[in-house]
């Protein structure tokens, strides 16, 4: 459960980073000449510091440590912490929106408007949490 745990962070870790990269550096964020010329600085420095985040964790997660629980505390804590404001932002900042086109509608499913980056911070961190999870419970096995 162990190994489970410590590749299901490093996936999502991973990911985490890729995706964020893949979504940002194009024209409908950070080459957007819409955008103003601070909110990219912000979204490079935001992806910069994510990777980096992200590195750190997968080096603390398969470093080997007298103290692995710090390292799997962190693996899981970098995505949550990253993908959790998808789901309040725009509730607490006004003007705020989870899809970078607004001239297109979201699909919808059920009723529901479907954001695809909604859904990859939920998927992201029911992984984090699950891996994080499986840690815990193969060191309550062991003791």
């Amino acid at each position: 459960m162990k190994r489970i745990s410590r590749i299901l962070l490093s996936v999502v870790l991973v990911s985490t980073a890729v995706v964020s990269v893949a979504v940002d550096w194009n024209t409908t964020h950070i080459f957007n000449p819409e955008w103003h010329p601070h909110a990219k600085f912000h979204d490079v420095v935001m992806l910069w510091l994510l990777s980096g985040m992200s590195m750190m964790a997968l080096w603390l997660l398969w470093r080997r440590s007298t103290e692995p629980d710090i390292a799997y505390t962190v693996a899981m804590l970098v995505p949550v912490v990253f993908w959790s404001p998808f789901f309040f932002t725009t509730l607490v900042v006004p003007g705020t929106s989870l899809q970078a086109d607004l001239k297109e509608a979201p699909p919808v499913i059920a009723g529901i408007p479907i954001y695809p980056n909604v859904t990859v911070a939920t998927v992201s961190v029911i992984l984090a949490l699950i891996g994080y999870f499986l840690h815990r419970a193969s060191r309550s096995a062991a003791e």
